[in-house]
């Protein structure tokens, strides 16, 4: 959420948030590899696995929330 409270811009901050998010994912996965005992070709294709996994989780939830709301529009309370 940072890139969005430093940027003025929403699409570069969009682009950042991304950027960023895949360094983690990365890391993330190549970490969990080593601490799990693989060796460092292993980890690097676990940090890879890892990326695509979380990839396609955020593709998912962005398609059902644009599926939502092209079936019935979210109305706010208050």
């Amino acid at each position: 959420m940072i890139p969005y409270f430093t940027h003025v811009h929403v699409d570069t901050a969009l682009f950042i948030s991304i950027g960023i998010t895949v360094v983690i994912l990365l890391v993330f996965g190549y970490l969990k590899c080593i601490v799990n005992g693989s060796s460092r070709p292993q980890a690097l294709r676990g940090a890879v696995q890892t990326l695509c996994v979380g990839s396609a989780a955020a593709g998912a939830s962005y398609g059902i929330v644009r599926g939502i709301n092209a079936v019935k529009k979210v109305q706010l309370a208050g």
